[in-house]
């Protein structure tokens, strides 16, 4: 586990409210779309697809805000007819472990980096984020996620 200052970046992506229980609806369905329209658009892609998660607690029924992002060059233009908009994210500072594996045990690894915080004093912003180095979902095993936990420094 390491902290990290993630400068900001532009992305093209996917806002939206949801829950846990309603997540699954977006896996595999909005990252596909999304990658199809950064080439229709012809943005540059500069990294992997990241899943933003805004006020979630890992409870079933807790609403919260979901941004699936597409890290792109910047570019000026409004996409027309869209469900995916330009932003830029904010810089966000982190503690960061390197996820290997089947995402159903991706609970331990948030159990590990939240015990780092709590142990190092720091206080979580409210922003998680979940950055897929590799998605394999014929071998699960083989998946490789970046969980960084977002921390407020005292």
């Amino acid at each position: 586990m390491q902290t990290k200052l993630i400068h900001p970046m532009h992305v093209f992506c996917f806002e939206t409210e949801t829950t846990m229980q309603e997540i699954l609806q977006y896996v595999r369905v909005v990252a596909h779309q999304i990658y199809k329209e950064a080439i229709n658009y012809s943005l540059e892609i500069t990294g992997p697809v990241y899943w933003i998660y805004e006020g979630a607690d890992g409870q079933p029924d807790t609403t919260f805000k979901l941004t699936i992002a597409l890290p792109v060059s910047y570019t000026e233009f409004e996409p027309l007819d869209s469900d995916f908009q330009l932003k830029t994210l904010d810089l966000f500072d982190c503690v960061s472990q390197q996820h290997l594996g089947d995402w159903n045990n991706l609970g331990e690894t948030y159990g590990q980096i939240i015990g780092e915080i709590q142990s190092d004093k720091f206080i979580m912003s409210g922003q998680n984020r979940e950055i897929y180095l590799n998605m394999d979902f014929e071998n699960p095993e083989r998946n490789i996620t970046e969980v960084q936990i977002g921390i407020v420094r005292n």
